[in-house]
């Protein structure tokens, strides 16, 4: 004779699945010209709104800001600097998770959207603050704001936005 915990719940594959879908268009996207220029042009309104002129050069996707110092630096936004990359690890890490757990698929889409659209606005504000950072503290700044403190940063937002999805969920489950 078998028995089976009471509260083990059958995972939801096809959840899963839709998840994975719209993490694979957000690859698409994310990995495109379109989103790197859409990035580069938000961070660069965002950093003119600021005080900090910008020119920005659309082909090479560079933003070009002079410092204090009077060095002109141009920042090339790419995928694998403009925080996009996190964007995706999330994505995928949200579908094979939340997406298995039971509940609405439209609770979860919601949620996942939701998510995605926070994660990118996180992304922009940071991107332009390490700019920013650059601009008046100069380069060493902003190579330790940009590699050692925006991974630790964006890991925030991940596990705030995760966590948030899974308790969502939960709450959506008790009668």
């Amino acid at each position: 004779m078998t028995t089976t915990a009471p509260n083990k719940q059958k995972p939801a594959y096809r959840h899963a699945a839709v998840q994975a879908c719209l993490a694979l268009i957000m690859v698409v996207f994310l990995a495109s010209g379109y989103a790197w220029n859409l990035t580069a042009r938000t961070t660069m309104k965002i950093l003119d709104a600021t005080g900090i002129h910008t020119v920005y050069v659309a082909p090479e996707f560079l933003i070009y800001v002079r410092l204090l110092d009077g060095t002109v630096v141009g920042f090339q936004v790419l995928l694998e600097c403009s925080g996009l990359i996190t964007l995706l690890v999330f994505t995928f890490i949200s579908a094979f998770t939340i997406g298995l757990l039971n509940g609405s698929l439209k609770t979860k889409i919601l949620w996942f959207g939701l998510s995605v659209l926070v994660g990118f606005v996180w992304n922009l504000s940071r991107l332009a603050s390490v700019i920013a950072i650059a601009h008046s503290f100069g380069l060493a700044a902003f190579s330790f704001t940009h590699y050692v403190l925006a991974p630790t940063i964006d890991f925030v937002w991940v596990v705030s936005s995760w966590a948030l999805g899974m308790s969502w969920l939960k709450k959506e489950e008790r009668p």
